[in-house]
């Protein structure tokens, strides 16, 4: 996942209502963070620094309770 791609998830996700309060509060946080970051180095912060811890503890559980919520199947556990 790329850093703009995560911004779009989290833009569908405040849209949508899959997440909670302190999720999204985390998830503005580092986008805060990265954006501090002059616009040719973010992606690389994002990749080196973000990106894992991101996607195991926030992406992929809230993809799931949102894969268990509408009934999809092809989702990875």
């Amino acid at each position: 996942m790329k850093y703009k791609e995560f911004v779009k998830w989290c833009n569908e996700r405040a849209c949508d209502g899959y997440w909670n309060i302190p999720t999204a509060h985390f998830c503005i946080v580092i986008m805060d963070m990265i954006n501090t970051k002059p616009f040719w180095k973010r992606e690389k912060e994002w990749q080196n620094v973000y990106k894992d811890i991101v996607i195991k503890s926030v992406i992929e559980p809230i993809e799931k309770k949102i894969a268990e919520l509408v009934g999809d199947t092809n989702v990875k556990d």
